[in-house]
């Protein structure tokens, strides 16, 4: 897998690379261990299949007239997706984390919505070529809602990583495979 630019910047950050430490099937592991992904060689996977995708639109498509500089974003939000995970995956959420913060409206209860908030310390603490437009959009690529994708100009790049409409995105094929 080939990354160059914004993504292999992100590879180098401690908040991405935290990801080698966390599993993909969390506690699952403990049963099957032979479950061992982890969430970086998922984000990895997720980022290469969403670039793959836009790669396909841009050139059997052109009239959609897809820029570089949107796959680079949507591979970053493709690598992004998961920051938001904590040790032993979904069940921080719903266990560890509820039980770790006393005001429950300072809980951010999606991964998704965690995924933001890291992605814009990496960006911020690491000085990265990213406006608050293109944080936007990379946010909204992480955890769209059906307003979002119906609302936006280019509703299909936003259907590439997180699909709510059927559900059928690159994160689940990464994730499947």
């Amino acid at each position: 897998i080939k990354m160059t630019g914004l993504p292999r910047l992100i590879l180098d950050t401690a908040i991405f690379k935290r990801l080698q430490n966390i599993k993909q099937l969390g506690a699952v592991y403990y049963v099957f261990i032979g479950a061992s992904h982890h969430r970086f060689e998922h984000s990895l996977g997720v980022s290469h299949l969403a670039e793959k995708m836009a790669l396909n639109l841009k050139f059997n498509q052109p009239e959609l007239k897809i820029t570089d500089r949107e796959i680079e974003l949507l591979k970053v939000a493709a690598l992004c997706h998961d920051l938001g995970h904590g040790p032993i995956s979904h069940a921080f959420d719903s266990e560890v984390l509820p039980r770790l913060i006393d005001d429950e409206e300072e809980v951010v209860p999606e991964h998704e919505l965690r995924s933001g908030i890291l992605l814009k310390q990496m960006i911020e603490e690491n000085k990265l070529d990213i406006s608050d437009e293109e944080f936007n959009w990379i946010s909204t690529a992480i955890h769209p809602t059906i307003e979002d994708i119906l609302k936006s100009e280019r509703p299909f790049l936003l259907e590439i990583l997180a699909n709510p409409i059927h559900g059928i995105d690159v994160d689940k094929f990464d994730y499947l495979r």
